[in-house]
């Protein structure tokens, strides 16, 4: 298991010391909105990554950002926003006979390092535009729920529907809702006028839980539950023997994000030397 306080200060660390390789000509706050959609791949729904735009979900996010210097940027982060899939829409014969789908609400909170391609900073004419590359340590929330035929949508997580804390698998015990990601990803930016950027970027989660789905280990036969929990965990047309392969538990779930962001400048008040200029 991943010791989140030990990686958290290890990538602050790295991030800070990466800040201080190139001279620093001006520093500035930038606040952002960013407006976007989700991805999801997991156990549940397409089988190719690519494909899970097409159950994309709108997420509302907000960042603060310090342009350390024209090519280093270090920032925090606030992601709300929903992850769904269904294997009605797999190519894969097993999905389509699982039928299972899902989905959940996702909150984020992140350290987020960027590096610039080229010199840039924001309210600088000469250095406006850039590709540019982020990773980090996040923190997120989940809650999967699935709906029954009743028509109501009921999280999935207290009903143990793998037989988490039951005597017929006493050794898997209820995950948390809870995790830790390293998210990855590309973008690029440009500044429309003086004190207003866009960013457009791309991004996956790398996640340590099988659980954003609920879907990960085997079925446990109908006796183990009730009839909400095994008709939700089952709802396909096959009764699936107990220890039958329900998902893949050496596949972790994981989410991104991709979309705009609208972000305003703050420039740091000049220090002298303003005349010092940066070599690409």
């Amino acid at each position: 298991m991943i010791d989140t306080k030990k990686y958290f200060l290890y990538t602050y660390r790295l991030l800070i010391m990466l800040s201080f390789i190139y001279n620093v000509n001006a520093q500035t706050y930038e606040l952002g909105c960013f407006l976007g959609k989700s991805l999801f791949h997991g156990d549940i729904g397409y089988n190719n990554a690519e494909y899970s735009i097409l159950d994309s979900k709108p997420v509302l996010g907000f960042q603060f950002k310090r342009n350390l210097n024209h090519h280093f940027t270090l920032g925090l982060s606030i992601y709300r926003g929903s992850v769904a899939a269904d294997d009605a829409d797999s190519f894969d014969v097993f999905s389509l006979e699982r039928n299972l789908h899902f989905q959940s609400k996702i909150t984020e909170f992140g350290l987020i390092g960027e590096l610039n391609f080229r010199p840039y900073l924001s309210r600088d004419p000469e250095y406006n535009h850039t590709p540019f590359i982020f990773s980090g340590i996040t923190r997120f929330f989940f809650n999967p729920q699935s709906k029954h035929s009743d028509g109501n949508w009921y999280s999935l997580r207290p009903l143990g529907t793998e037989g988490q804390s039951s005597d017929a698998e006493p050794s898997r015990k209820l995950y948390d809702l809870h995790g830790i990601s390293i998210p990855f990803g590309v973008g690029y930016k440009f500044n429309i006028y003086d004190f207003i950027t866009l960013n457009f970027n791309v991004s996956w989660r790398i996640t340590f839980t099988d659980y954003i789905d609920d879907v990960s280990k085997t079925y446990v036969d109908q006796s183990v539950s009730d009839e909400l929990t095994y008709q939700l965990a089952n709802q396909s047309e096959t009764e699936f023997a107990h220890g039958f392969q329900r998902g893949n538990p050496y596949n972790n779930d994981k989410y991104g994000f991709f979309g705009v962001t609208i972000l305003y400048s703050i420039k740091d008040p000049p220090k002298g030397c303003s005349n010092m200029k940066i070599n690409d």
